[in-house]
């Protein structure tokens, strides 16, 4: 009867750990699509950012991919019932569960700083406008998309070589339609967006931050839920292995 009981507790921590392997699998493939979809929409865009910001997409990406082969690890150490598979799994869950943290914590401090570094970034990267093919290019993917001229308004471009030089503003900061778009700065400007492209850009990454960070609480609830349905099956495991001998 006791074996009965222990069997059956055991097929219940299994299936929990299982659905928590499954919503672990998910969640690395929400990460995935989040990250080549920030990849393919700010393609162009991160000409004008720096390094760091291009990264970001690629490192979201890299560690969907994890959590996929992780949590395949961790589903087949539960279908073989491997002591020593299920410790590792445990393991690798807590160590991503701490470095999910830290990474958060990072991420939380840096936001402070990230008005004045898209600043920066696109204030140099102005200057550049039609001296480079791929910086061209990214300005105005940057002015298209997020509708928006300049960095903290459309006036930023009388700062540039580009400006100077045409006493305008790149069509690319015209609202639709652009037929009835005046970019000449001696003149009123009409028909161009006049808000800057950092306030605009620091809302959007604002947006999905919330988003990966609702994301990455999720994860580290199912990290955590893990951890205890392992702990609890190797308890079992154990016992089964004690009783036998």
């Amino acid at each position: 009867m006791l074996g009965k009981e222990v069997t059956n507790w055991e097929t219940v921590v299994k299936i929990c750990l299982w659905l928590t392997v499954l919503l672990y699998w998910i969640s690395g493939v929400v990460l995935i699509c989040i990250g080549v979809s920030i990849q393919v929409k700010l393609r162009d865009i991160f000409a004008v950012l720096n390094e760091g910001a291009s990264v970001v997409p690629v490192v979201i990406t890299i560690v969907g991919t994890f959590i996929i082969i992780i949590s395949a690890f961790g589903a087949i150490a539960v279908l073989k019932r491997n002591s020593k598979m299920i410790k590792i799994f445990a393991g690798i869950l807590l160590a991503h569960l701490i470095t999910g943290i830290i990474a958060g914590a990072v991420a939380y401090t840096y936001r402070e700083k990230l008005h004045q570094t898209l600043l920066k970034d696109v204030l140099e990267t102005m200057d550049k406008y039609s001296e480079e093919l791929q910086i061209t290019k990214g300005v105005d993917s940057l002015q298209s998309q997020f509708q928006c001229c300049g960095a903290e308004n459309y006036t930023d471009w009388l700062n540039t070589t580009f400006g100077s030089l045409s006493s305008s503003v790149p069509r690319s900061c015209c609202k639709v339609p652009v037929e009835s778009c005046v970019t000449d700065l001696s003149q009123y400007p009409v028909g161009i967006n006049q808000q800057g492209c950092v306030a605009k850009v620091k809302t959007w990454f604002g947006e999905h931050i919330v988003v990966i960070g609702g994301i990455r609480i999720f994860i580290g609830l199912v990290q955590l839920t893990g951890i205890v349905f392992c702990y609890l099956l190797l308890k079992i495991l154990n016992e089964n292995y004690e009783s036998v001998e």
